[in-house]
């Protein structure tokens, strides 16, 4: 039997676990899904949890891959164009652009990063200007040993530890030059991607204020949506022919992607749709739009995975 990846999706409000594999042919199977409301407080009760993950994983075997996504308000994310340098070069220029972000000790952040190359033609100078597209991300040390402390005492052995955010590129085409952003609406906050040719070029994060009311929450959203497509960045340019996709528990109150739509004045659809295009997928059974909308995280990571093991690259 193929190895499998399960996926867990550790939300504040929900946890989403996919669980997957790949056949030799390209094709991803959705082998099943669990959603399960997460217990309050999570992070302060390593017993709650392992009694909570027991039995959401059961039928985990050792020789299969666990990958946890997280989503945490405290994952910085910084997104950065360099000129052309060496890999030493860098992460010496990611580790100084960092600390700029986090607070307090850098040592005590576990800092990552993901380079591509980018080229943009220069007409008028007939000339092909060659840059790195950087994105750093940094966790607490802390945090990530906690998660490992708790799966570890659970009886379960995590392989990696991967930001939502990382996985969605899976449905994003390189090649393509309309960009694409996406809105995770959750239930403490949103964050907000602009993906370019793949790379994510800009994000933001907006904390939920325990005032606002639901509209209030939607306005906020509007604003920063506003402010990403008036980016100064030469990647907004291409602004009118962007697509806008909405994600998220929150996201599945009724009206919600009608009142963005006509706000933005621009069509906001869920992120499911994405899904529809790739015909290398295979579910266990019909779904409904409100699981598609929640374990999306969690099938682009088993799309992202699938992708990693088939190039050979290093996770």
């Amino acid at each position: 039997m193929s190895k499998k990846l399960w996926i867990v999706d550790l939300g504040i409000n929900l946890t989403k676990i996919v669980v997957g594999f790949t056949e030799d042919s390209g094709r991803v199977h959705i082998e099943d899904i669990r959603i399960e409301k997460t217990p309050g407080n999570y992070c302060e009760n390593t017993q709650t949890m392992g009694a909570f993950l027991r039995p959401l994983l059961k039928g985990y075997r050792r020789k299969d891959e666990l990958m946890l996504l997280i989503n945490h308000k405290e994952v910085l994310v910084g997104t950065f164009t360099f000129p052309m340098m060496t890999l030493q070069e860098v992460e010496d220029a990611i580790y100084w652009k960092m600390q700029l972000l986090v607070t307090g000790n850098i040592d005590n952040w576990r800092i990552d990063f993901t380079a591509r190359e980018r080229t943009q033609r220069l007409e008028y100078l007939g000339i092909d200007d060659k840059k790195l597209d950087v994105l750093g991300v940094g966790v607490e040390k802390a945090r990530l040993r906690w998660y490992y402390r708790i799966f570890k005492k659970s009886g379960f052995v995590l392989k990696s530890i991967v930001p939502q955010f990382y996985a969605y590129t899976s449905l994003m085409n390189a090649d393509d030059d309309h960009p694409t952003l996406i809105i995770d609406m959750g239930k403490t906050g949103a964050r907000i991607f602009y993906y370019n040719q793949g790379s994510l070029i800009e994000n933001h994060h907006i904390e939920l204020d325990p005032s606002w009311d639901g509209e209030t929450y939607l306005l906020q959203i509007i604003k920063v949506v506003g402010e990403v497509r008036q980016s100064p960045l030469g990647y907004a340019k291409g602004c009118e022919n962007e697509a806008i996709y909405i994600m998220g528990g929150e996201s599945l109150h009724a009206g919600v992607w009608d009142y963005l739509s006509r706000s933005i004045n621009k069509s906001v659809l869920p992120t499911y749709f994405l899904l529809d295009e790739r015909e290398e997928l295979i579910f266990p059974r019909l779904m409904t739009k409100a699981e598609l909308c929640l374990i999306t995280p969690g099938v682009c990571g088993l799309i992202k995975w699938a992708q990693i093991n088939s190039s050979g690259e290093e996770q």
